[in-house]
C-alpha cells in the first residue's frame, strides 16, 4: 500500500466533524469510499455504514470488521445575550486539557463556525486558581458574535454540535499529529482492507462497518451486527501506548512496534467488558507471524469498546479488539505511526484469509 494515499486519506476523514450522534457527513462520505471495492455498501436505519465483499464459501462464516465512526465533542446548551455559548460534553472530555481549545460550532442549517473555548486570563487568578482545573460549566464557546440574536441569525440554537477545530500534520519517522486519529484510523484501515480484498476475495463473507454511538453509549454495533448478522467480530480500535514518560510502567505497548490485540478490557462504573476470543486470538498470532510483523498485547481497566455489547447478540458473537497504537487518547491533538497504521491492515488481511470454513466460534 502506498503510505502517501493512506496518510492523506487519514488527513481527509480525521477533518470531517463528526461528534457522536452527528455523524452523517462522515457516514455518507465512508459509504461512497466503501462502494467503490464492496459487493454492497449501505447506511443502516441508524446510522452505520456497512459494505460487503462476499466470501467464495457460502458455508464459511462471516466477519465483520468495524471501527466507530463517531468522536468525542460538546453540545451546546445555553446561549448567552452576549453571543457566547456554554457546553455540555458528548462522550469523555479531558477537562483539563480544553481551555484555549479551538472548535468548530455547527448550525442547525449544516454550517460550521470557528470558536475558541476561553480561557482565563492567567493574571486575573490567584495563586490557588493557578493550580486548579475550571469546569466546563464556567468557560465559555467565543464566536466572536455579540448577541444571542445573531447566534439564532446562523441557527446555532441549543442541542447543537460542537469539536475541537480539526489540525493535521506530519511529525518526524512516518507519524502524524491530529484531531480524532484514533477512529478515523479505523476507517481508512477498513477503506485499504476493502481495496485488497477486492483484488482477492476471500473465502468467508466480510463486514467492513463504520458504527455509531461509540463514544457515548457503545452500543451503535449491536445494530450493525443485527443488520448485517455476523458470526464474529474484530473491532478496530486503537489501543493507548505507555512508552511516553508519563506512562513508565503502565503497559508494554510501544509506537512503531506494531498493532496491539486488547486481552481484556474492563468499565467498572458499568459492569462490562469483553476477553479476546481465544480462537481468534491465536489465528491473530499466527496471521501476524506470517506477515512477519509483531503482535503487541495490552489490558485497559476503566474502557470498553463496541464489543461489550456486539458480543452479547444472537447466541453470542465471538470478538476480538485490536488496533494501531496511538498517544494522547481524547486530547485535542493524537499522534500515531503511519507504520503502525500499514501494519495493522497487512496483519488482517492475511487473518481473513486464514480463517477456515470449518472455524470454531465456541470459547473454548
Amino acid at each position: 500500500m502506498a503510505m502517501t494515499d493512506l496518510r492523506n486519506k487519514l488527513e481527509q476523514y480525521a477533518r470531517i466533524p463528526r461528534v457522536s450522534g452527528y455523524e452523517g457527513e462522515a457516514a455518507k462520505t465512508f459509504c461512497k469510499d466503501l462502494a467503490a471495492f464492496c459487493d454492497t455498501a449501505r447506511i443502516d436505519r441508524v446510522g452505520n455504514v456497512i459494505g460487503t465483499i462476499s466470501g467464495t464459501d457460502e458455508n464459511a462464516p462471516s466477519l465483520m470488521i468495524f471501527a466507530h465512526m463517531d468522536t468525542i465533542g460538546f453540545l451546546v446548551k445555553y446561549l448567552d445575550p452576549r453571543g457566547f455559548l456554554t457546553l455540555e460534553r458528548q462522550g469523555g472530555i479531558p477537562e483539563k486539557l480544553v481551555q484555549g481549545t479551538p472548535l468548530l460550532v455547527g448550525s442547525e442549517n449544516g454550517n460550521w463556525y470557528p470558536a475558541v473555548l476561553g480561557a482565563r486570563a492567567y493574571q486575573t487568578m490567584s495563586d490557588a486558581e493557578r493550580g486548579k482545573v475550571d469546569p466546563l460549566a464556567s468557560l465559555s464557546a467565543d464566536l466572536g458574535f455579540t448577541s444571542e440574536a445573531e447566534l439564532h441569525e446562523q441557527e446555532i440554537e441549543v442541542g447543537c454540535p460542537v469539536c475541537y477545530y480539526p489540525v493535521f500534520f506530519d511529525l518526524e519517522h512516518d507519524r502524524v499529529c491530529g484531531s480524532y486519529l484514533d477512529n478515523a484510523v479505523g476507517m481508512v484501515q477498513l477503506l485499504e482492507l476493502a481495496k485488497l480484498l477486492s483484488g482477492k476475495r476471500p473465502r468467508i463473507t466480510v463486514h467492513l462497518v463504520g458504527t455509531v454511538w461509540e463514544e457515548t453509549n457503545a452500543k451503535g454495533a449491536m445494530i450493525a451486527a443485527r443488520t448485517a448478522k455476523t458470526d464474529m467480530a474484530v473491532c478496530l480500535l486503537s489501543p493507548g501506548c505507555g512508552d511516553t514518560p508519563d506512562l513508565k510502567g503502565t503497559s508494554n505497548v510501544v509506537m512503531d512496534g506494531g498493532p496491539c490485540v486488547t486481552v481484556m478490557n474492563f468499565h467498572g462504573k458499568t459492569l462490562d467488558g469483553q476477553v479476546a476470543h481465544k480462537g481468534m486470538f491465536d489465528l491473530m498470532k499466527q496471521s501476524a507471524k506470517a506477515a512477519g510483523i509483531p503482535l503487541q498485547r495490552c489490558i485497559l481497566r476503566g474502557a470498553l469498546s463496541d464489543s461489550a455489547y456486539l458480543q452479547l447478540e444472537g447466541d453470542g458473537i465471538p470478538v476480538l479488539d485490536m488496533g494501531a497504537p496511538y498517544r494522547y487518547a481524547h486530547s485535542p491533538k493524537e499522534v500515531i505511526s503511519m507504520k503502525d497504521v500499514a501494519d495493522t491492515v497487512t496483519v488482517l488481511e492475511k487473518f481473513v484469509h486464514s480463517v477456515p470454513s470449518d472455524f470454531d466460534l465456541n470459547r473454548f
